[in-house]
């Protein structure tokens, strides 16, 4: 079975995730549309690897860095879910601007992203509907 997954990071986000029972749609502003972003990539999405404040600069992590500071989780989902949408769906159900659309796919390229693996939900997906793995030097491990 094909999977998409949702890449984030174990010390941050896992807890409130196990917390709360879902994957919940996130917006970085108040602005953007709600959405839960996955990804096609096997290994991991480059565009998961988030910047990083330190002494009062914002850094961009290579991905070891990222990895051994936060720890790296994904959540796997079927890739026929009927909840997913393509990037270009998601970016009409979100009504972003084309241009837009095309600076956050330059940007994404830069770092590595390939949009034609990006997907998206809109709603909280229940953990029960996804299997957890946690990457464990360079091996994904599933998690019950």
């Amino acid at each position: 079975m094909s999977c998409v997954f949702h890449y984030s990071n174990l010390v941050q986000k896992l807890p409130p995730v196990l917390n709360s029972g879902q994957l919940l749609p996130h917006a970085d502003t108040h602005v953007e549309t709600p959405l839960l972003w996955f990804s096609a990539h096997p290994f991991w999405e480059p565009t998961a690897t988030k910047p990083c404040w330190t002494g009062g600069t914002l850094v961009n992590l290579k991905f070891w860095e990222y990895r051994d500071l936060f720890g790296c989780v994904r959540f796997a989902l079927p890739a026929d879910d009927n909840r997913l949408m393509t990037w270009r769906e998601a970016c009409n159900y979100a009504c972003l601007p084309r241009n837009e659309r095309r600076k956050l796919e330059a940007a994404a390229r830069k770092r590595g992203g390939d949009p034609k693996q990006w997907f998206a939900v809109p709603v909280a997906i229940p953990l029960t509907d996804v299997k957890l793995e946690v990457l464990s030097g360079n091996t994904w491990r599933a998690i019950s």
